[in-house]
């Protein structure tokens, strides 16, 4: 979406479709929270075209959740995990955070963003989503500007 204002009132609808799924169903499988709420961001919010977007792709270590590409190389690597396991942040003022601090004390958090880290390093993904349809960490898993 180009517009940022009818994006967030899509994403307020998408949530609350979902907020009104699981007060129906009482919580939801990975693959309820990637249908009902991931793939829906992915392609309606974040304007990811379904042609670029792959699941469960293979690599050495396990399957890729979802695989974006650019021009059909693959650049994004999302774990998406299911609404409720909860991805605790703590708590700061800054806007980012190391991935080598605090954040990886939520083990929940910690196993997210080593496995999709794998993934990257397996298929040579620059950047790397781990997600449980709130969360979403966002980084750079391969750094090319390291000796």
């Amino acid at each position: 979406m180009v517009d940022p204002d009818a994006a967030l009132s899509a994403l307020q609808g998408i949530m609350a479709e979902f907020a009104h799924f699981l007060g129906t169903q009482g919580a939801a499988s990975e693959a309820d929270t990637r249908v009902k709420l991931i793939d829906r961001i992915l392609t309606q919010i974040c304007a990811w075209p379904e042609a670029a977007l792959k699941r469960e792709e293979h690599v050495e270590s396990g399957f890729i959740d979802y695989s974006l590409s650019v021009q059909t190389r693959r650049y994004v690597a999302v774990e998406a995990k299911r609404e409720g396991i909860t991805f605790t942040f703590p708590k700061t003022t800054h806007k980012t955070l190391r991935l080598s601090g605090a954040i990886l004390t939520e083990k929940p958090l910690a196993a997210a963003i080593a496995q999709v880290r794998g993934y990257c390093d397996d298929a040579g993904i620059r950047y790397a989503v781990a997600t449980n349809g709130y969360a979403w960490i966002v980084f750079r898993a391969i750094r090319e500007d390291m000796p």
